[in-house]
């Protein structure tokens, strides 16, 4: 009797563990069910797999950006470049003022600054001597100072530019010069043959006449005379 009444006390234990295991075990298959349907894990399940780097597209090569410059106008013909334009536009002003300071020592006592009265450099007796006459009537210095005063307007840039009637501006530029340097060589010869003596302020024009007479002939050599105006 005892025996089969621990026998049977035993037995409710057993089934109470065999129920209590059964539902830890339904517990541990719902707590794993839950982490599986956590939205963690669904986006890891439905994430797609990574994609492989595409590769770099050339890149297009840039030419080096240079910019525009604007086109220089195109010098007309017969113009020389503006560096001779001044330079025969300073010689002439330059030789505009000793003709200006030796005409009014003409009429006023004929005594020029830094200029020896005796020996071989005598300005005083070139600018006085029956030579200095033209015609025995026009001073040289006169016409030396209408010469420079002609020469300071054609020999200026604005000379060397000037549209209207241009060649023929040119042609007479050009001739001026040639009678000028005539007129010059005559002078020197006046001065070493016939006067004996030598001035100095007429050297310093004679020189500046010889300088501008060359640039007139560089200037006609290498950009020529304007062309002529075509007829309306």
């Amino acid at each position: 009797m005892a025996t089969s009444k621990g026998q049977s006390k035993r037995r409710p234990a057993t089934a109470g563990s065999a129920r209590a295991a059964n539902g830890n075990g339904r517990d541990g298959a719902r707590t794993k069910s839950a982490v599986s349907a956590t939205p963690t894990s669904r986006q890891s399940a439905g994430r797609p797999a990574a994609q492989a780097p595409r590769p770099a597209e050339p890149v297009a090569e840039v030419e080096d950006f240079e910019p525009a410059v604007p086109a220089q106008p195109e010098r007309p013909a017969g113009v020389p470049p503006l560096w001779l334009q001044v330079v025969s536009f300073v010689l002439a002003l330059g030789g505009l003022s000793i003709s200006v300071y030796e005409t009014w020592a003409h009429f006023n006592g004929s005594h020029l600054f830094a200029c020896a009265a005796n020996g071989s450099e005598n300005c005083t007796q070139v600018i006085t001597s029956s030579e200095s006459m033209v015609f025995g009537v026009i001073p040289v210095a006169i016409l030396g100072l209408a010469f420079y005063v002609f020469a300071v307007a054609v020999f200026s840039p604005w000379g060397w530019q000037f549209k209207w009637r241009q060649r023929e501006l040119a042609t007479v530029r050009l001739a001026s010069m040639v009678v000028g340097m005539g007129f010059v060589m005559y002078l020197i010869y006046a001065e070493l043959y016939q006067i004996g003596a030598w001035c100095l302020y007429c050297t310093g024009v004679h020189i500046i006449t010889f300088l501008l007479f060359c640039l007139t002939m560089l200037a006609a050599a290498f950009w020529g005379l304007p062309k002529r105006e075509s007829a309306r």
